[in-house]
């Protein structure tokens, strides 16, 4: 008949097996961070296990009674032996350290030395050696460090990235804690057999329950808090931008890599130098500046400045971050459509001018005249169009409050519904005011109405309705339906040889609702139905 210790035995057995079987699973996976230090201490954990339960079966086997120790105690010395692979796991598996040398490892192992020592004083039946105990005692607690600190490295980033459970961290975290509470304390206090064999169970059913609650439950190696280490890391090194990091005085504590080859830099001579002296400007003048000039070893960049206050979480300013972003291209690029826009709208103001007068020394008689001065004026509101688009998208305006319904009419009055007899309904609610950008607003109604009216067959339907976040102006026609090439032209958000507009009117549209942190959609089914959605900046700067 089997007893109750023989029973707790065969339990603890089988959970070191469990331990041994998810080491082996493990390792049948593909190479990932923390794979093999994660082998390496549940085989170890689990080990121990069973060779304490033949211990206790079989005495005979292993003889641990002869050293003036418990078949017990032997989950607890290897708990101790699995306590680095623990460590360099958690280590490796939240992204903290990728790789870890043979050097280092050879380091952290150095004090298991203490522990050889120990087991053969004992075996020696040498005792009394004040140095030798004084070392232990070290040991061990360097031993528990290396345990709560692999603890806490996957409790703490397990919390702070939300693609992991916290209770994956807290399941790994209880293989650790709880099978040491259990066999250091349940097992010292036990003074009989069946306490002994029901600490021993318990502590190995604790670390195999937390190592199969990670595995089955967390997904263990299928999601890992190591892309959120990785990830802040390479936010850091790979980004384009230049990182810097400085103290409560303006002295320069970190640089990233991209820092240092652009400034052609080592990071040892800028540890400790004002950051005025790599930059030339320091904290407080970056943050008033909008770009700064820096000499790099491309020649000399521009670069848009941000800086962030760091604090210690007491209301203590500690340092602050520096990110500058190269803007060299983008200022090019900006300053040459400014100057290209600004001579040409005059070049073509003048060159239209001549075009037109002398046009019309030809003579109304002839048939030529007219369809040159059309496409003069044709050119010349082009010209004047392209002005209205660059004032809204370009230049900043104040937010003001506006009446939609009045803005609405107001837009009407600059299209010539009459001469283009087309019969013009307007539906609106009782009060539309809203805050928002006046002038691209202005922008997208005459757009849309200009549209609306030129090219519909008989009538133009207006109507605002009120939404919680602002209005929405539906503005339906019954003419012929925008083309499907200028509505794909707008979705690809360029111009192209097979995909073009004929004129500025619909991209005017979409920039200026762009412009006003709007919606735009249309539904060419039956004629044309432009759908615009103008949120009230009110409610936004509320929300925010």
């Amino acid at each position: 008949m089997v007893s109750t210790v023989d029973g707790l035995i065969a339990v603890g057995i089988l959970a070191g097996g469990a331990l041994c079987w998810f080491g082996y699973r493990a390792y049948a996976l593909s190479e990932r961070l923390g794979r093999q230090s994660f082998i390496a201490f549940t085989t170890i954990l689990g080990t121990g296990c069973i060779i304490a339960g033949v211990s206790g079966l079989a005495p005979s086997l292993f003889p641990v009674d002869a050293v003036g120790s418990s078949w017990a105690q032997l989950p607890f010395l290897f708990w101790l032996l699995a306590t680095l692979p623990w460590f360099v796991f958690a280590v490796q598996y939240t992204g903290t350290r990728t790789h870890i040398s043979p050097r280092t490892l050879g380091l952290l192992a150095l004090p298991y030395l203490a522990i050889v020592v120990d087991l053969l004083l004992s075996i020696l039946d040498i005792g009394g050696l004040p140095l030798f105990n004084v070392l232990g005692s070290v040991v061990f607690i360097y031993i528990i460090s290396l345990s709560i600190g692999g603890v806490y490295l996957l409790m703490q980033n397990t919390y702070s990235y939300g693609h992991t459970a916290v209770w994956q961290g807290v399941a790994l975290a209880v293989v650790m804690v709880g099978s040491l509470m259990i066999w250091n304390l349940m097992g010292m206090q036990a003074n009989d057999t069946v306490s002994q064999a029901g600490a021993y169970a318990a502590g190995a059913l604790v670390a195999a329950a937390g190592v199969g609650t990670a595995w089955q439950r967390y997904d263990l190696f299928d999601s890992t808090p190591s892309i959120g280490t990785l990830g802040e890391r390479a936010l850091t090194g790979e980004t384009d931008d230049l990182m810097f990091v400085v103290d409560s005085e303006d002295r320069l504590i970190t640089i990233n890599e991209t820092a240092i080859e652009t400034l052609s830099v080592t990071r040892s001579n800028a540890h400790g130098s004002p950051i005025s002296d790599v930059l030339g400007q320091d904290s407080e003048q970056l943050r008033r500046v909008e770009t700064v000039t820096v000499q790099t070893t491309e020649g000399v960049r521009q670069y848009d400045p941000q800086v962030s206050r760091v604090g210690d979480g007491h209301d203590n300013d500690i340092g602050a971050t520096l990110s500058l972003r190269d803007v060299t291209d983008r200022n090019l690029r900006e300053q040459r459509l400014a100057v290209l826009n600004r001579v040409l709208r005059h070049n073509l103001r003048n060159e239209v001018d001549v075009v037109k007068s002398h046009a019309e020394k030809l003579g109304r008689d002839d048939e030529a005249v007219d369809p040159i001065i059309d496409a003069a004026d044709n050119i010349a509101a082009l010209g004047q169009q392209a002005h209205r688009i660059d004032r809204y998208v370009s230049e900043s305006a104040e937010d003001v409050t506006v009446d939609l319904d009045a803005l609405v009419r107001s837009a009407l009055e600059t299209v010539d519904a009459d001469e283009a007899d087309v019969t013009v309904s307007v539906e609106t609610p009782t009060s539309a005011t809203l805050t928002t950008n006046r002038r691209a607003l202005v922008g997208a109604l005459e757009s849309v109405l200009d549209n609306a009216v030129r090219y519909a067959d008989s009538a133009v339907n207006v109507t605002i309705d009120a939404r919680s976040d602002g209005y929405v102006v539906r503005v339906s026609d019954d003419g012929p339906g925008i083309p499907d090439s200028e509505l794909e032209s707008l979705d690809a958000g360029t111009e192209s040889p097979l995909q073009h507009s004929t004129g500025l009117g619909l991209w005017q549209l979409k920039w200026a609702v762009t412009t006003l942190n709007g919606e735009l959609s249309f539904d060419t089914t039956d004629g044309t139905t432009v759908e615009i959605t103008v949120p009230d900046r009110v409610d936004e700067r509320a929300a925010s």
